[in-house]
C-alpha cells in the first residue's frame, strides 16, 4: 500500500482523485475547510500556513514514515476577493497578492514541508496541478494577468525545485500538470461558450491525471505536462 497525500482535498478534482485512490493506498487529505475524514481517506485541517504544514508533516512521517505521491490542487482563479483581470486598469496589489499567495506561496510551502517525506532509495511523483493560461510560450490572449502570472511562477517554482531534489531525491519525479477544463465550481463562471467536448468530468480529469502521473520517472522531472501527456512550453 502506497502513501498518498492530496493537498487541497475538498476541491472537485481533489476529491475524484481521493475516491480514485483510496481503493488501493492510503490516502490523506489538507483541507482548509474542517470536516470529517469520508470516503476511505482521512482528512488533515490546516490554514497552509507554514506552523500548520510543518506539523503535518511531522506528524505524517511519525504516522507513515514517508509519502510515495503528493498531488496538490490548491488554486485559486475567482472568489470573493478576486476575478480574472481582462485589463491593465482591472489589475490591484490586493488582488495580485492574493493571486500569489495562493497559486504560488502556498504550492512552494508544500514543496519545502512535504518533499523531505518523499523516499531517497524509491520512486515516488510529486505532482502540482497548475494551468495552460500559466504558459508564456502558449499566451495569445492576453488578459488574467494575476492568475497567468501566479500560475507562471509556480512552473518556475516546480522546475527550480526539481533541480534541487534530483541532487537529493534522485528517483523523485516533480511536475506540473495542467488538468483541463473540469466540471466545477472554479470554472463555471468561465465554460458557457465551451462546447461538451472541452469540459471534462471530475472523474474524467482524476484519470487522466493519474494517467500523466503514472508514466513518469525521474527523467522527466521538472516539466510541465498537459492532461493527455503532451509537454508544454514555459
Amino acid at each position: 500500500m502506497s502513501h498518498v497525500l492530496i493537498v487541497g482535498s475538498s476541491s472537485t478534482i481533489a476529491t475524484a482523485l481521493a475516491q480514485k485512490l483510496s481503493d488501493r493506498d492510503r490516502v490523506f487529505g489538507l483541507t482548509r475547510t474542517p470536516k470529517s475524514s469520508a470516503g476511505g481517506w482521512e482528512n488533515i485541517a490546516t490554514d497552509y500556513s507554514e506552523s500548520s504544514l510543518e506539523q503535518i508533516a511531522d506528524r505524517l512521517q511519525t504516522d507513515c514514515g514517508s509519502l510515495d505521491l503528493v498531488i496538490s490542487c490548491v488554486g485559486v482563479l475567482h472568489d470573493a476577493i478576486v476575478s480574472p483581470e481582462k485589463r491593465l486598469s482591472h489589475i490591484c496589489a490586493a488582488g495580485l497578492q492574493h493571486y500569489f499567495y495562493v497559486n504560488t506561496i502556498i504550492p512552494a510551502l508544500l514543496i519545502k514541508y512535504f518533499s523531505p517525506l518523499l523516499p531517497r532509495d524509491r520512486p515516488s511523483q510529486f505532482a502540482i496541478l497548475s494551468a495552460k493560461v500559466g504558459s508564456i510560450g502558449d499566451n495569445f490572449l492576453g488578459g488574467w494577468y494575476g492568475y497567468r502570472s501566479s500560475k507562471a511562477a509556480l512552473n518556475m517554482t516546480v522546475k527550480t525545485a526539481a533541480i534541487e531534489l534530483a541532487r537529493t531525491h534522485k528517483q523523485t519525479c516533480i511536475v506540473a500538470i495542467h488538468p483541463g477544463t473540469t466540471e466545477s465550481p472554479l470554472s463555471a463562471p468561465f465554460t458557457q461558450r465551451l462546447s461538451a467536448d472541452r469540459l471534462y468530468s471530475p472523474h474524467v480529469t482524476a484519470q487522466r491525471i493519474l494517467e500523466v502521473i503514472s508514466g513518469l520517472d525521474a527523467s522527466e522531472s521538472g516539466n510541465f505536462f498537459n492532461w493527455n501527456g503532451d509537454r508544454l512550453p514555459w
